[in-house]
């Protein structure tokens, strides 16, 4: 059984129209006007059982309606999902029991409650056997630094540590998925690793099933093994991290230390002379060449550079996948992807 089904996934929304002013707004009452807006359209996918999947792309692209959607927080206009078996606006009650949810700034957590009384209040809730209940707090109370924190009311908390109790709150009950939406936005450095190096050991050692949406892309390269990214709505692409690098990206950069400063003009010299690349001076002893690898090969221009000089250092930088899912969304949409 798949972990999310999602086939011809189309959701609208009616908008209402109507003209400035007092007069707009009775003639609006009187004969209403709508426009239709598309939110998702035609979006199928899959999701195995264990896989961490990070959900891209542009704001208005519709990752939040999909995910409202998984969640069970919306109905769909047309399409079929399913998830662990379940439809989720349909089955909700059920539903409810197999996943976890985190949205950003959105605690689900009783507000004047100390943690630890939100988190027995949940263990009732869900009706947690209180071995797996123990057990669970003792393991999150250890990965995410809570002992301090759970005598505290929530409204006390900072964000950063309002987040790591949400996230412990949401896995109490052994959910087999986890959505997350935005789950470090606002955080600072350190409690972003925590965040994230929480959410890959729970997929990769407890097998829990991750859908991830950030704008972050240290959290996407962080947790996430496989991309699937949205423009206008429509899938464009469905595909491995390293796979996306590959299909998008056209060039690589190469850095190349040499032993002696005056020698750096020369090479960038005869490197231009022999294959056209124009090299910049990036410090006293180093070069910088962007190239692409499907004209020209790293080794090649090292070749190059050592045939007449002594280099002592070599470093070939793939680009981030941040500067990849810029360069997407700066460049017209590829042709979207409607198969599963």
């Amino acid at each position: 059984m798949k972990a999310i089904d999602v086939r011809y996934l189309r959701k609208e929304y009616r908008i209402p129209e109507k003209d400035p002013g007092l007069a707009g707004t009775v003639r609006h009452f009187v004969r209403p006007r709508h426009r239709t807006k598309v939110a998702v359209d035609a979006v199928s996918f899959e999701v195995e059982p264990g896989e961490a999947i990070g959900y891209l792309g542009s704001n208005g692209a519709g990752k939040s309606t999909t995910i409202k959607i998984l969640t069970g927080l919306m109905s769909p206009t047309s399409g079929s999902v399913q998830v662990n078996g379940l439809e989720p606006h349909r089955d909700r009650q059920k539903y409810v029991r197999e996943i976890g949810a985190v949205f950003g700034h959105r605690t689900g957590l009783w507000w004047d409650l100390p943690v630890t009384d939100s988190f027995r209040t949940l263990s009732r809730m869900y009706e947690i056997p209180a071995a797996t209940y123990r057990a669970n707090l003792e393991l999150f109370t250890d990965l995410l630094d809570l002992a301090e924190i759970l005598p505290v009311p929530v409204r006390q908390l900072s964000l950063g540590q309002r987040l790591r109790v949400d996230l412990a709150a949401a896995l109490l009950h052994n959910p087999r998925l986890i959505f997350l939406d935005e789950p470090t936005n606002g955080l600072d450095v350190n409690s972003k690793a925590v965040v994230r190096r929480f959410i890959r050991l729970l997929n990769q050692q407890h097998g829990v099933t991750v859908f991830l949406t950030s704008h972050d892309m240290a959290d996407i390269e962080g947790i996430c093994d496989r991309l699937i990214i949205l423009d206008n709505g429509r899938k464009v692409i469905d595909d491995g991290v390293d796979g996306v690098r590959r299909r998008l990206t056209t060039t690589r950069r190469l850095l190349v230390t040499l032993a002696r400063e005056e020698d750096t003009a020369a090479v960038v010299s005869s490197l231009r002379a022999s294959t056209g690349i124009d090299c910049t001076v990036t410090d006293r002893h180093q070069i910088s060449c962007e190239f692409d690898p499907g004209k020209t090969s790293a080794a090649h221009l090292v070749g190059l550079a050592m045939r007449d000089h002594e280099v002592v250092d070599i470093e070939l930088r793939e680009p981030t996948l941040e500067h990849v899912v810029q360069r997407l969304f700066a460049q017209p949409p590829p042709v979207p992807q409607d198969h599963g």
